[in-house]
């Protein structure tokens, strides 16, 4: 178990708390709770309820996504040290879009949605650090569409847009 120290110094090598002052990082060490997971085990499953932000302390996850059933799956990143996953649960209340795997044994942070938002009450410049994160990976999101349509006829791609909920 990590001390309110010793996740105040990791946290402060995040990129979307850099922002932060030694302060609000201590607040915020105050609220994560430190999980380990084996290698191999799920930390969560597409289409359960999420309600926490998870950040790698140690370890690797692997990220996957079912396309079409529960045998065929894309996997679409790996998460180091310092970098999180989990974040759109903060925001959007809906099942989650991705499948998380320990790949080696990790250790995490989670902030439950709760705690965040009592937290981003009284330091909503944390909300603004999040907001660029998730635009970005919007973006990426739709590069990667684009990328894979491209072979497509104009009418299977309407369709596919026509499924991206805005």
């Amino acid at each position: 178990m990590l001390s309110i120290e010793e996740k105040s110094h990791f946290l402060r090598d995040v990129s979307a708390f850099e922002s932060l002052s030694k302060e609000q990082i201590k607040v915020l060490a105050g609220i994560c709770e430190d999980l380990t997971f084996e290698a191999g085990s799920q930390i969560f499953k597409q289409g359960d309820v999420g309600a926490s932000l998870y950040i790698v302390v140690d370890g690797l996850v692997g990220i996957e996504r079912e396309v079409t059933d529960e045998t065929d799956t894309v996997s679409l990143t790996m998460v180091k040290p310092h970098q999180y996953f989990g974040e759109m649960s903060l925001f959007y209340d809906a099942p989650r879009s991705i499948t998380t795997t320990a790949i080696k044994d990790t250790m995490t942070l989670r902030i439950r949605r709760e705690a965040f938002v009592d937290f981003a009450r009284q330091y909503p410049d944390l909300l603004i650090e999040l907001n660029q994160v998730l635009s970005q990976r919007l973006v990426e999101a739709y590069d990667k569409i684009s990328e894979v349509t491209r072979n497509r006829k104009p009418r299977e791609l309407r369709k596919l847009y026509d499924k991206l909920d805005f």
